[in-house]
Protein backbone atom coordinates (compact mmCIF):
# COMPACT_ATOMS: atom_id res chain seq x y z
CA UNK A 1 0.00 0.00 0.00
CA UNK A 2 1.37 3.41 -0.90
CA UNK A 3 1.37 6.52 1.27
CA UNK A 4 -1.13 8.44 -0.89
CA UNK A 5 -3.59 5.54 -0.85
CA UNK A 6 -3.24 5.28 2.94
CA UNK A 7 -3.89 9.03 3.38
CA UNK A 8 -6.98 8.80 1.18
CA UNK A 9 -8.31 5.87 3.23
CA UNK A 10 -7.62 7.69 6.52
CA UNK A 11 -9.51 10.72 5.19
CA UNK A 12 -12.44 8.47 4.20
CA UNK A 13 -12.49 6.78 7.61
CA UNK A 14 -12.52 10.10 9.43
CA UNK A 15 -15.12 11.54 7.06
CA UNK A 16 -17.43 8.57 7.73
CA UNK A 17 -16.95 8.66 11.54
CA UNK A 18 -20.26 10.19 12.59
CA UNK A 19 -19.76 9.54 16.31
CA UNK A 20 -16.48 11.51 16.74
CA UNK A 21 -17.88 15.04 16.59
CA UNK A 22 -15.68 16.05 13.67
CA UNK A 23 -16.36 19.57 12.45
CA UNK A 24 -13.71 19.79 9.71
CA UNK A 25 -11.00 17.70 8.06
CA UNK A 26 -8.20 19.30 6.05
CA UNK A 27 -5.64 17.30 4.10
CA UNK A 28 -2.22 18.82 3.49
CA UNK A 29 -0.74 16.54 0.82
CA UNK A 30 2.55 18.42 0.63
CA UNK A 31 3.30 17.86 4.34
CA UNK A 32 1.51 14.47 4.53
CA UNK A 33 -0.70 15.70 7.37
CA UNK A 34 -4.41 15.51 8.16
CA UNK A 35 -5.82 18.26 10.38
CA UNK A 36 -8.97 17.28 12.27
CA UNK A 37 -11.08 19.89 14.08
CA UNK A 38 -13.68 18.65 16.53
CA UNK A 39 -16.91 20.28 17.64
CA UNK A 40 -15.52 20.76 21.19
CA UNK A 41 -12.81 23.08 19.80
CA UNK A 42 -9.89 20.65 19.94
CA UNK A 43 -7.65 20.16 16.93
CA UNK A 44 -5.57 17.09 16.06
CA UNK A 45 -2.85 16.61 13.47
CA UNK A 46 -2.25 13.16 12.00
CA UNK A 47 1.15 12.91 10.35
CA UNK A 48 1.40 10.12 7.80
CA UNK A 49 4.65 8.57 6.67
CA UNK A 50 5.58 5.19 5.33
CA UNK A 51 8.37 3.39 7.16
CA UNK A 52 11.13 1.43 5.50
CA UNK A 53 11.69 -2.15 6.76
CA UNK A 54 14.63 -0.93 8.87
CA UNK A 55 12.55 1.86 10.42
CA UNK A 56 9.72 -0.59 11.20
CA UNK A 57 12.02 -2.72 13.34
CA UNK A 58 13.15 0.33 15.34
CA UNK A 59 9.70 1.93 15.71
CA UNK A 60 7.52 -1.07 16.51
CA UNK A 61 8.29 -0.81 20.24
CA UNK A 62 5.48 1.65 20.77
CA UNK A 63 3.11 4.03 19.07
CA UNK A 64 3.27 7.78 19.27
CA UNK A 65 0.28 10.05 18.87
CA UNK A 66 0.89 13.77 18.52
CA UNK A 67 -1.92 16.15 19.26
CA UNK A 68 -2.46 19.77 20.01
CA UNK A 69 -5.37 21.37 21.74
CA UNK A 70 -6.62 24.75 20.60
CA UNK A 71 -7.88 26.92 23.41
CA UNK A 72 -10.63 29.19 22.15
CA UNK A 73 -11.28 32.38 24.05
CA UNK A 74 -14.80 33.69 24.08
Amino acid sequence: MGLNYFKDKMFDLLNDADNMGIMDIALNDREDKILVQLTDGSTFVLECRQLTPTQKKKNMGGARVCWMLNQHTK
